[in-house]
């Protein structure tokens, strides 16, 4: 009876562990599929200032703010946020971005560019 006892236990323990692990590996797959990029925001600009994507690519943009709440909107995308912007980047062309919170006096200054090609 006992060993019937453990050797259930461990056909769960097993099986929780497949479970476990198909899920990540999942995860994983799904996360190589995504273009993340960090960009330093800094009073006045960003670092990268150029990012560059394919249509049709899921875009993941982590936002450094190094100083102050920056955040960045492309109006052309109908796209802002101040920590990370996740899209699939569907329209071919420049779009130029902005900071969205008011940072200083160097604050319209202040842009960069995604290409999508």
């Amino acid at each position: 009876m006992k060993k019937i006892i453990i050797g259930i236990i461990i056909v769960a323990i097993l099986i929780a562990s497949f479970i476990l692990i198909s899920k990540s590996f999942t995860g994983n797959v799904i996360n190589e599929n995504v273009k993340e990029f960090t960009i330093k925001a800094f009073q006045f600009g960003y670092s990268p200032d150029i990012i560059t994507v394919n249509k049709g690519d899921k875009v993941r943009i982590k936002i450094d703010n190094t100083d102050v709440l920056h955040g960045i909107r492309i109006p052309d995308l109908g796209i802002r946020g101040n920590e990370v912007l996740e899209f699939t980047a569907d329209k071919t062309g420049e779009f130029d971005w902005y900071c969205t919170n008011m940072c200083g006096e160097g604050h319209m200054q202040m842009k960069g560019k995604l290409i999508v090609k």
